[in-house]
Order: structure tokens, then sequence, then C-alpha cells
């Protein structure tokens, strides 16, 4: 009974043994978890287990571009993000109504049509104003017979061969006719006739009828709202065309009650739209309310943005990064926002161990300060990551991933 014991104990050690040793290939396999959910990512580019690296055979290198860039350190400032949306520069915006009623008998521009400053927008014909240009000339014509009148008989009482009752008469008639001529000049000015009109006015019009006035933009734009039609009567209180100058835009956003300690005036703010991911906007806070919305308890403010190239069209929604001022100088680690890839949901880096070898790294990002990005966790500053090339091997890794869910 004991040498069967004993020879027992002898057995196990040597059967584990062989187990432990048995298909060394298996059990060195190249195969590599990268870290966060979702699984492993087979790869015969990974090395041994444990390690999360990339080695890349000399074939695979061909036709390849990879850059690094150090990761290093910079002062972040914490930001507050809001959500806002593009509207016009209220300050460069138009609503353009006639002063007179009119009808329209041509509209020339449509919704969206860039205007120069001066150009007609429509042509309309108004019975009132045509009334008013014929009495202003009747009264004009008046005018210059009075004048003719009083300087005639100026002369003849200066000479003594005319009474003074005739002059007081003639200088009399001359006075209410320059009376009568300044209301009616004034009337013309009040309905928006331009002065040069006014006086280059005739009879003649050129097969111009007297009733026809342009409307016109007053400074140089995007028209933005149209709303005539042709035939149609417009009044005054009709805003027919809306002009925007949208060589600056603004973007409208509402601030927390909790946020309002930290933000002033004149901060400096970042601006992404959904347009075009990724790419952010510096910007200025120009104006902050100073009134409290009860109902949201935000606050509105604006921020002015250059938009000559015109890719920020109003309506568009943006997200907004308002960048607090902090007596807090420590600096945090930072790398290029191209470095970065995501795999798996997961922020990930490849940082060059060699030429052609890159560790696999899951990192947690911070605040984005472009072109680069806070890095809180996963690099050491002094290390390299790969910015150039670095989709080239994150699709190695998805491709294999893929190939391993098929199997």
């Amino acid at each position: 009974m004991k040498k069967r014991f004993w020879l027992f104990l002898l057995i196990i050690p040597l059967f584990y043994g062989g187990a432990c040793q048995e298909n060394p290939v298996e059990n060195s396999s190249q195969t590599s978890e990268v870290a966060g959910e979702g699984g492993t990512l087979e790869s015969p580019y990974l090395e041994e287990p444990g390690q999360n690296q990339i080695s890349l055979p000399l074939e695979a290198l061909k036709g390849q571009t990879f850059q690094t860039a150090l990761v290093r350190r910079q002062t972040v400032l914490p930001e507050v993000k809001v959500t806002a949306s593009i509207e016009p520069n209220q300050y460069k915006l138009a609503k353009i109504s006639p002063r007179i009623e009119g009808k329209a008998i041509q509209v020339i521009v449509e919704l969206g049509d860039l205007v120069q400053a001066g150009q007609t927008l429509a042509l309309l014909d108004s019975l009132e104003l045509g009334q008013k240009k014929a009495e202003f000339l009747q009264v004009r014509v008046n005018l210059k017979l009075a004048r003719r009148n009083f300087e005639r008989e100026q002369r003849l009482f200066i000479q003594r061969i005319s009474s003074e009752k005739d002059f007081l008469d003639a200088k009399g008639e001359f006075e209410r006719n320059v009376a009568a001529f300044r209301a009616a000049r004034e009337g013309l000015r009040m309905i928006g006739v331009p002065e040069e009109v006014i006086k280059e006015m005739q009879w003649d019009g050129k097969n111009h009828p007297l009733s026809y006035f342009h409307l016109t933009a007053p400074f140089a734009g995007t028209i933005v709202d149209r709303n005539i039609t042709m035939g149609e009567v417009i009044r005054p209180t009709d805003v027919p065309f809306t002009l925007a100058d949208l060589t600056t835009v603004w973007v409208s956003l509402d601030i927390f009650e909790k946020d309002l300690a930290h933000i002033s005036e004149g901060l400096k703010i970042r601006i992404m739209v959904d347009a075009y991911p990724n790419e952010w906007i510096e910007g200025t806070l120009t104006h902050l309310m100073n009134v409290l919305d009860p109902d949201t308890r935000t606050v509105h403010a604006h921020a002015e943005i250059e938009n000559r190239s015109g890719r920020l069209r109003p309506g568009m929604f943006a997200t907004v990064g308002i960048k607090i001022p902090s007596s807090n100088k420590q600096q945090s680690l930072v790398v290029p926002q191209t470095g970065i890839q995501q795999i798996q949901e997961k922020a990930m880096a490849f940082v060059e161990i060699e030429p052609g070898t890159y560790a696999v790294r899951k990192v947690i990002l911070g605040t984005p300060v472009p072109p680069d990005i806070e890095v809180l966790q996963g690099l050491q500053e002094g290390e390299r990551v790969t910015t150039e090339g670095s989709f080239y091997l994150k699709s190695i890794l998805l491709a294999e991933t893929i190939g391993a869910d098929s199997d």
C-alpha cells in the first residue's frame, strides 16, 4: 500500500510537466488583447500576449508612410462645453421694405442671391409716388416763373418804374413758391427718393413712368428671406426681402447658471459644427446678457465669428467650448489628434518602439487643444505616437478582428 502511494506522488509532477510542454507552438500564439471591451484582436502582426505590440514585416512596410509625434506637456485650460446655433450677425441684418405702397412690377433677385450695395432688388409702381413727383415738377416750374417775375419787379422798383405794391406782391408770390417747392422736395425725400434723382427729375422720363421706383439693397450681402411675387401690392409694413452680411456670423449659446461664475465677455472659445466634425474654429465671446431666463436657468450669449469663406451657415448646430482662465499652471500631456484612433469604441494610440514595431495603448482623453488633444492616461512624456500611418495600423487590427469573428 505504501509503495503505491509514493508511486502516485511521483507520477503527478511528470503528468503536469508533460502537459505544460505539449504543443509549444499553440502556447506561443501571436495573439494580443487590446484593452477595452470587445474581446481580443487576433493578428499575425501582434507580438506575444501581454505585450500589445504590432510588428510589421518588411513587405508590409512597402508603400506605407509613417510619421510620429512626441508626447509633450503644455498648459491646458479647463473648458465649459455648451450647444449652440449659427445665426446671422444681427448688427448686419436688414429687413427691406418700401416707404410707400406700390405694386411689384418686376422681382429681380432670388433667395440666396449675393447682391451689392445699391443693387435693385425689385421694381415697384406707386400711384402715390407718381402724384408726388408730378406735384414736385409743377411746383418747380411755378418757382422758376415766380423767381423771374420777382427779379423783374425788383429791377423796375429800383428804377422807380414799378410801384412798391407790385414789387411786394411779386416778392410774396416768390416766397410762397419757395415754400411749396421745399415742401414738395421734402415729401419726396421722406419716401426715399434720393437727392440726385430729385435734381434730375424731368417730365420726359425716357419711357420710365414717374410712378416707378426701385427697391435697393442698403449694403452688400445675401438674400436670406424673400416674400414677394410679381403683381403683389407691397405696403410699408411688409418685409419683401431680408438681407444679411454673412462675412461674419453669430454663434448663439445659452450658459447655465452654475457656470456663470467662470465666464465673462472676451473669453476664448472653440466652435465645431456637425458639417465639419473634428474641425474647430477659434473665436471670442463678444456678448453676455445680464438677464437670466427663469425657465431654463440660463443666460444668453453670442460670439462673432469670421465667415468670409461662407462655410458657416445660419441654422447650423454647433458645439462650443469656452476656455476658463485658471490659476493652475500645471501642464498636461498632449498629442496630435491625428495620433488617436477609435478601436472597439475606445481611444487608442500606437506608440513607436522602433521602426516597424508599435505598442497598442488604450488612452483616456481630456480637453481638445487643436490641433492637439490632452491625454489623461495611457502615455508617457517623451514617447512617440504614430500620426500618419495610424489609420493603416488600425485597419490591420480591424481586418484581423473581422477575420477572427468570421472563423
